[in-house]
């Protein structure tokens, strides 16, 4: 997954067709003996990227540009996902402190995620965060699912990660943490995931991702 989202950062730029970034993730990762993932890439670069869903068509980023990726590698039918926005051109402020707030509500979400605490508590963690910072209205009602040998349709296993889901946090479990944003008011997407896997102590990150904005 990691060596997927480099090689869309070295593969993505104003001009390139979005299959491009298809062809090339897919590939690092077969080479790397992955096997076909559960679900459909989410790459979206424009309009698309409020969508945070696989779309109709492909297109061409743009000059300034905001571009979605939600994937995930996978093997033997278990998967480890990653979500970023990755920028081109100028980038608006309201971005950086869009990303921020993503940072700060994943670091809140993974101190919430550890033994003994309810699936629910790493929901109210992100809502906190976001709710702070002034996104109540641009946050999703959920913030990520677990992660399991899942088959297609869909990696997506049970439970989501909603206010007031009741399972308890158990070590060896893992999710899928999505903080993202989406401002239909000014257009603007940011996203920031990472799949963690719960510890007897709290939790553990499963990808070397950098938390920095990427931008192109």
């Amino acid at each position: 997954a990691d060596e997927g989202l480099e090689v869309a950062k070295a593969t993505a730029a104003p001009g390139v067709f979005e299959g491009d970034l298809y062809a090339a993730m897919h590939g690092v990762m077969f080479r790397g003996g992955g096997f076909y993932p559960g679900s459909r890439f989410a790459i979206g670069s424009g309009d698309k990227a409020m969508i945070v869903r696989t779309t109709a068509e492909m297109g061409t980023i743009g000059e300034n540009d905001q571009i979605q990726l939600e994937f995930a590698a996978a093997y033997r039918h278990y998967h480890v996902g990653l979500m970023r926005t990755m920028l081109t051109g100028e980038v608006r402020q309201a971005h950086r402190d869009m990303h921020k707030a993503s940072v700060d509500a994943m670091a809140a979400c993974k101190e919430a995620c550890r033994p003994g605490n309810i699936a629910g508590d790493i929901f109210d963690a992100h809502a906190r965060v976001y709710d702070a910072a002034g996104y109540q209205e641009h946050r999703l009602n959920a913030c990520g699912y677990s992660l399991g040998a899942t088959y297609s349709p869909s990696w997506m296993d049970w439970p989501m990660l909603h206010t007031g889901q009741p399972v308890e946090l158990k070590p060896n479990m893992v999710f899928l943490l999505l903080m993202i944003l989406l401002d239909s008011d000014q257009g603007l997407a940011m996203s920031h995931g990472e799949t963690v896997v719960v510890t007897d102590a709290g939790c553990r990150t499963l990808s070397k991702a950098s938390d920095e904005l990427i931008v192109l």
